[in-house]
């Protein structure tokens, strides 16, 4: 009886908006956008490997899906993650001074993962997510290539938004290639 129940507050929820599953790399990769995010079809992938584009409906926030061109094995994990957080701390141009609330490698259904979470604190913050641009990355070797799951809200204080784009990480499904 929970069974059927829980799907049929799924389908209520898909049917009203207010979740939308999606599925990529031939079904092998899943995760859910919540209302917050919708997926950006009609846009023009910036680079050759996006598999997808996301916009926040309501705020000003952005993802996106991407699989590398260049191969990576699981164990190459840590050195991407400490290039990543190295580029990022060094300080690029258009970045501010970054809080990183998280930066390490995790296992998820037995799978490792490079685990990142980073802020643009504000003067005076009255806790770790105080600030502009949360940034998430979650990144893995997937059938030897780099996949990379990024959802950031760039100016918006909104704790919500925050949660959202934490709920939307934690979503993420990754079935081993056949």
């Amino acid at each position: 009886m929970k069974t059927g129940l829980t799907i049929c507050l799924v389908l209520v929820a898909v049917a009203l908006g207010k979740a939308e599953r999606l599925s990529f790399l031939e079904g092998k990769l899943k995760l859910d956008t919540g209302e917050t995010f919708t997926q950006d079809k009609e846009a023009k992938a910036e680079k050759k490997s996006e598999l997808a584009h996301f916009a926040a409906r309501d705020s000003d926030g952005w993802g996106a899906v991407t699989r590398g061109t260049h191969g990576i094995k699981p164990e190459g994990l840590s050195d991407y993650l400490k290039k990543k957080v190295a580029e990022y701390t060094k300080g690029l141009s258009w970045l501010p001074k970054l809080k990183w609330l998280k930066k390490e490698i995790v296992t998820i259904n037995g799978r490792q993962w490079a685990d990142m979470r980073y802020i643009a604190p504000r003067a005076n913050p009255q806790n770790d997510r105080d600030g502009l641009l949360y940034t998430r990355i979650l990144a893995t070797s997937y059938d030897g290539q780099l996949l990379e799951i990024l959802f950031t809200s760039n100016t918006d204080e909104n704790p919500a938004l925050k949660d959202q784009i934490d709920k939307v990480i934690e979503s993420v499904q990754l079935e081993n290639p056949k």
